[in-house]
């Protein structure tokens, strides 16, 4: 079957909404046809084997992410306004020196009883009503609840700062451009951040944004800029990653009832779970790099300056790393390592956040509706180039 689909070249678009919808076959397709592979239209590389990927990730110093980490961020750049993920050691280094403390396991152990409180009272509210959206109701407003008491952000900020997070990495079927709605989503989270300094300057609400503006890199206090760059970084990371990890692990469960099953059997088996989740369909696709030198690679020629996509998606399907059942589901996995946050000196600063968030998720959620089924016919995708999910995604249970 593969050799007959072959007959015609494979090509990739990252855009494109046919490819949101089943990424996994044109995944395979360029890891086994064309590990290199250039697009001539949107001027990229794709790398979709686990090792290159990996290798990627390890080697900075060729594979810079002073680029930006989505392919669009390439006509967006400013000198001024950048974040800590679009930074190459020894500069990221220093910056994330700043913050690592908050995000270490034990740090995060602390929090946990906190999180689960937060996602009890959402999944709480919508048990007696029978039906629910998932990402509305659930998924969407936890996670943004838990980075806002992180940052110090106010309650009634928060479903603003949401709206404006799910709106930047919006994308239009085909167009390598951020379109107009992304554009004021973007606007709008700077506008309230460049408001709230001056506040907190004043005020010293307590929070991370209230420590940063304490603190020194090289002896010198963070700009204003950079205090944005932050700002920004901990919003959409730490919010949109998250709202589409949980929604997509319900998606697969529903379908996938005897691994479901499993789970209301066994709850120590969620954090299982959640890392098969995020290897099989992890919420971030690719991570965008820019060449800093030549490189020669599968038979082709990567030139100083191009543009290369360090395809997650892909490699954590790759056979060469997962053996024969790499496209399947399977939360008995356990495998030794996958590259769902990254790896190396940009490895996901949040990752333990995001891993029990997930767990507690995932614990709330099927301790207060058990028989959940997700409603397809009226599921929205969420449609970005390197981010997937689900936009809304319909449930009904047994009310309770």
């Amino acid at each position: 079957m593969l050799r007959a689909m072959s007959l015609a070249p494979v090509e990739y678009n990252p855009y494109a909404f046919s490819v949101h919808d089943d990424p996994y076959q044109v995944y395979a397709r360029l890891r086994e046809e064309a590990p290199a592979y250039w697009n001539d239209e949107l001027d990229f590389w794709a790398l979709t084997r686990f090792e290159d990927v990996l290798e990627g990730f390890r080697d900075y110093a060729t594979l810079s992410s002073t680029g930006g980490v989505a392919l669009e961020q390439r006509q967006y750049r400013s000198s001024e306004f950048r974040q800590m993920i679009e930074m190459d050691p020894p500069e990221h280094t220093a910056y994330r020196k700043l913050v690592n403390r908050v995000f270490t396991g034990r740090k995060v152990a602390q929090m946990e009883d906190q999180v689960r409180t937060i996602v009890r009272g959402y999944v709480d509210e919508v048990a007696p009503r029978g039906e629910a959206d998932l990402v509305a109701d659930i998924s969407g407003p936890f996670p943004m609840d838990v980075i806002a008491a992180v940052l110090g952000i106010p309650e009634g900020d928060r479903p603003g700062l949401r709206a404006n997070a799910d709106q930047i990495l919006i994308r239009e079927d085909g167009v390598p451009v951020m379109p107009k709605e992304a554009l004021e989503g973007m606007f709008g989270l700077l506008g309230y951040f460049i408001d709230e300094l001056p506040r907190r300057r004043q005020y010293r609400q307590e929070g991370l944004i209230t420590e940063l503006m304490d603190a020194e890199v090289d002896g010198k206090r963070l700009r204003d800029e950079e205090l944005l760059g932050f700002c920004v970084l901990f919003v959409i990371a730490g919010h949109e990653t998250t709202t589409k990890m949980v929604a997509n692990a319900i998606e697969l469960l529903d379908r996938h009832p005897d691994q479901r099953r499993q789970l209301r059997d066994d709850p120590t088996l969620m954090p299982d779970a959640v890392e098969e989740v995020v290897r099989f369909h992890n919420s971030t696709q690719y991570m965008h790099r820019t060449l800093t030198r030549d490189v020669e690679l599968h038979g082709e020629h990567l030139r100083e300056g191009q543009s290369v996509l360090l395809h997650i998606g892909a490699a954590n399907h790759d056979h060469r790393e997962f053996g024969p059942t790499a496209e399947q589901f399977d939360i008995d996995r356990r495998p030794e390592r996958h590259l769902a946050f990254g790896y190396g000196a940009h490895f996901c600063l949040g990752a333990a956040l995001a891993r029990m968030e997930g767990k507690v998720a995932l614990e709330e959620i099927h301790r207060r509706l058990p028989d959940y089924r997700v409603d397809r016919d009226r599921a929205v995708r969420f449609h970005s180039s390197n981010v997937t999910g689900w936009t809304s995604l319909p449930i009904t249970f047994t009310p309770s």
